[in-house]
């Protein structure tokens, strides 16, 4: 698994959401967490990827981080 960190305003940025917004969905989808980076909380950014891109496409968010790994990877494999 490459996991990027990244903190809430990071993501947001590369998401083009707001930091609030990103740190909602790390309480609701219960985002991996990696640590903390002074103040701020330091999450997986393709966890946080894949919720976008869930939310975007209209699908279900998958409940737990090792789901939406697989849902990752099954993405990759058809894109390949």
């Amino acid at each position: 698994m490459n996991v990027t960190p990244v903190t809430a305003r990071q993501a947001a940025e590369r998401l083009e959401r707001e930091p609030c917004t990103i740190r909602q969905w790390a309480h609701r989808y219960k985002v991996r967490a990696l640590g903390r980076a002074g103040r701020e909380t330091v999450y997986d950014y393709g966890d946080l990827a894949t919720i976008e891109w869930c939310i975007w496409d209209g699908q279900e968010v998958p409940a737990t981080p090792e789901d939406r790994d697989e849902l990752r990877a099954a993405r990759r494999e058809t894109a390949t």
